[in-house]
């Protein structure tokens, strides 16, 4: 796999979890297989893969999320068999939210509020759907500290740049990636580096 060289914008570490985020939303197991070493070799830890990977379920479904996680898995036993060890990262810690609906709820509420640049958004068409992704998505997935909330944001900016027909998704969280702590330019480099190198 070739890719161009990384921007002074952001980190080749995150550019290479961007592009493993981008074959896990494309279904490209054979592509993720490759990515996942450069991206542990870069500075990626494994547990912030793993991380990446079962967020993006929220977006991409379990099958991708999953079969993702089945090529992390594959791909640390093979290379330790070859000698090779990659950082864990710091360990995994249960959240409270998980043990709590009040709290993550009420977490969640004010991640989403944030996420949306300090405007409150209700879908009130659908009740179900603005629980889950409230109490769910940025209660119980952004409750877990593997990743920071600006680094989530890229992950899912680039899991919707390889996704069909999810336009208003992708530039909304193009959006909230910025709310969320990245500048604007990190975001524009980071969707032309995808475009160049893993789209």
């Amino acid at each position: 796999m070739t890719m161009s060289k990384p921007t002074q914008e952001l980190p080749e570490r995150m550019l290479l979890l961007c592009a493993c985020a981008a074959y896990e939303a494309r279904g490209d197991l054979e592509k993720l297989e490759t990515a996942i070493p450069r991206a542990l070799e870069a500075g990626v830890t494994v547990n912030e893969l793993k991380d990446a990977f079962a967020q993006l379920y929220a977006y991409t479904g379990f099958p991708r999320s999953l079969n993702a996680l089945g090529v992390l898995e594959r791909v640390l036993t093979e290379k330790k068999t070859q000698g090779t060890a990659y950082k864990e990262g710091k360990p995994f810690t249960r959240p409270a939210e998980w043990d709590d609906a009040a709290l993550a709820l009420e977490s969640g509420t004010e991640m989403q509020t944030r996420d949306e640049g300090g405007t409150p958004w209700n879908y009130t068409f659908c009740p179900q759907a603005d629980y889950y992704m409230k109490s769910h998505l940025f209660g119980d997935i952004y409750a877990s500290d593997q990743l920071t909330a600006a680094e989530r944001e890229l992950v899912t900016v680039a899991a919707l740049s390889a996704m069909e027909g999810v336009k208003p998704q992708f530039e909304g969280h193009k959006e909230c990636a910025v709310f969320m702590g990245n500048t604007k330019e990190q975001v524009d480099t980071l969707c032309k580096w995808l475009e160049e190198n893993a789209l």
